[in-house]
């Protein structure tokens, strides 16, 4: 007789007493023909989370491993400890404050691995979950188009590519093999603001994927959600220099698939500031930055134009202001 499949999820918490529990829940229920493992990162909240999950802990000891804390290590150190303890054949990832609906949301990805072993990654489709009007959206969560041959290593390595990420990590199941990869502690040491662009950026060099469009997860979007970095995030800057050291990085891991110059990274970042100057209507800083700015590429040399004129500026402002509203009314 063989033995079972043995299934790791990872869920990483922190301050999240009120959503966590559902979170637990929800990945507690899952049916089907495995082995379960749910590895618990809580990360020093200051609020009741870690004594929830150690509530759970007590309560289910043959299924989730709380793992011990005694300082607050950050969302990308807190993940790569937690991703290092699953011990499963493949691993899930569901974060604090989301949660999956479908109870047999991990048998269905494993019978698609068993019926497709090319296959290394599998996601789902699911639900968008708008905390403000307590709102579910559905075919809300990405992959909103999958790609159907499994390819997506254009989606992170073209110069098309936009941000982002090609599948919410909630929705993911992935080989434990593939895992092995990948450096998360070069994630940590390098003080990465995000894991999962830079993981799936990496697994898409090296397996196809698959998708099942059933409805699976449940992804909550509020103003807090750190996907949403907006002007008055006191890490606005830090984030988007963030992005552009991963570029860097996935250049040097895969160069004959580097898709981005350091020119382009550098005007990026610089873009970036001089948008967040805009936006807080600090013209003499605006003209600064674009003065100290040794990029001279179209984009920066239009920006430069428009920053000669106060007025003309500030008629920018007006406009990017607008443009950012009904951005946000579309995705809220």
């Amino acid at each position: 007789m063989s033995e079972r499949i043995k299934i790791s999820v990872a869920v990483i918490t922190y301050n999240q007493q009120n959503t966590i529990g559902q979170t637990l829940d929800s990945i507690l229920c899952q049916k089907g023909d495995f082995d379960l493992e749910v590895v618990v990162g809580e990360d020093c909240s200051t609020d009741d989370t870690y004594s929830i999950c150690g509530e759970y802990a007590e309560r289910y000891s043959n299924v989730i491993r709380l793992l011990p804390n005694t300082h607050n290590l950050g969302i990308m150190a807190n993940f790569t400890r937690v991703m290092r303890a699953c011990t499963g054949e493949y691993v899930g990832i569901c974060a604090g404050d989301d949660y999956w609906c479908d109870e047999y949301k991990l048998q269905k990805q494993l019978n698609y691995f068993l019926s497709h072993p090319e296959v290394g990654v599998v996601s789902t489709s699911g639900y968008k979950l708008l905390v403000k009007t307590n709102q579910l959206v559905p075919n809300a969560v990405a992959p909103i188009t999958p790609i159907k041959e499994g390819n997506i290593k254009p989606f992170y390595f073209s110069s098309d590519y936009r941000g982002g990420v090609y599948a919410m990590p909630l929705s993911l199941l992935i080989k434990q093999e593939l895992l092995q990869r990948i450096d998360f502690e070069e994630f940590v040491r390098r003080g990465f603001p995000v894991e999962d662009y830079p993981m799936q950026a990496i697994l898409a060099q090296y397996t196809k994927w698959g998708h099942i469009s059933d409805l699976c997860v449940v992804y909550r979007v509020y103003k807090e959600s750190a996907t949403f970095i907006s002007f008055d995030h006191p890490k606005y800057l830090q984030y988007y220099k963030g992005l552009a050291d991963i570029r860097q990085y996935l250049n040097g891991l895969f160069p004959e698939d580097a898709s981005f110059t350091e020119e382009q990274l550098q005007e990026n970042v610089c873009y970036k500031e001089y948008l967040l100057y805009l936006h807080n209507g600090d013209y003499q800083k605006a003209k600064r930055l674009l003065n100290d700015c040794v990029i001279n590429t179209k984009k920066i040399n239009r920006t430069r134009q428009i920053t000669k004129n106060r007025l003309i500026f500030n008629l920018f402002r007006w406009y990017k202001s607008m443009t950012i509203k009904n951005d946000l009314k579309k995705r809220t």
